[in-house]
């Protein structure tokens, strides 16, 4: 039986909205990996870093996910909630870092 502390029980409140939110936004980074992925036959093992770098972004933020959603919903129950930037600065950097290397893929090639 789940720990009563951890389970939100009002279905689509804030801590379920942010929980979907970001599962587009990891869906969206394996797709966007994958289409990385297609520039292999022309671009070799350059077209795999990307892809690797949107893999580990999104493998992180979905591992933070999972421990933030917790602490939410026990911050919702305890009426305190702290704010996390952590994920937030990593999914930054990871896009600015995917679009200088498609923009130079795109100026190089």
């Amino acid at each position: 039986m789940p720990d009563p502390q951890r389970v939100h029980t009002d279905d689509g409140l804030q801590p379920e909205r942010t929980l979907l939110a970001w599962r587009r936004t990891i869906l969206a980074m394996v797709v966007c990996s994958c289409f990385f992925l297609r520039w292999v036959p022309h671009h070799r093992w350059l077209a795999v870093v990307p892809a690797l770098l949107c893999l580990l972004a999104a493998g992180v933020a979905w591992l933070r996910l999972r421990r933030s959603y917790h602490r939410h919903v026990v911050g919702l129950r305890a009426e305190t909630i702290a704010s996390g930037v952590t994920v937030n600065l990593l999914l930054a950097v990871c896009v600015t870092a995917l679009c200088a290397v498609e923009l130079v893929a795109i100026v190089a090639w």
